[in-house]
């Protein structure tokens, strides 16, 4: 286990969960409707996870590695978010430039 993914688990799924339905209207949404987010949304953990991939001299593209790290992350823990993945998707990413990423549904 990384430590960017730890920070994540210090999140939590309660608190991921919570974001996901409170600040998420539409039923299904893309992973970059939350990576795009998480700077700002949960600044804290993502220094630590920004210096975390520095002390680990990742430091080529680390906002592509977080991105990773937490679409990585809804996919291991979605049954505890209470989504479902359903396909991918292609939209704009944090960095403004057009990518694939996960397609999820919310299941309540």
């Amino acid at each position: 286990m990384t430590e960017t993914y730890r920070i994540l688990k210090e999140l939590g799924n309660d608190q991921l969960r919570r974001y996901i339905y409170e600040n998420i209207a539409e039923p299904t949404f893309d992973s970059h409707r939350i990576t795009s987010r998480f700077p700002q949304d949960f600044r804290t953990y993502y220094e630590r996870m920004l210096n975390a991939l520095a002390s680990e001299g990742n430091i080529q593209d680390p906002h592509f590695a977080i991105a990773n790290q937490i679409g990585n992350y809804l996919r291991l823990n979605s049954q505890a978010l209470q989504i479902e993945k359903i396909g991918d998707a292609t939209s704009s990413n944090m960095n403004g430039k057009t990518s694939r990423s996960s397609l999820w549904k919310k299941l309540k």
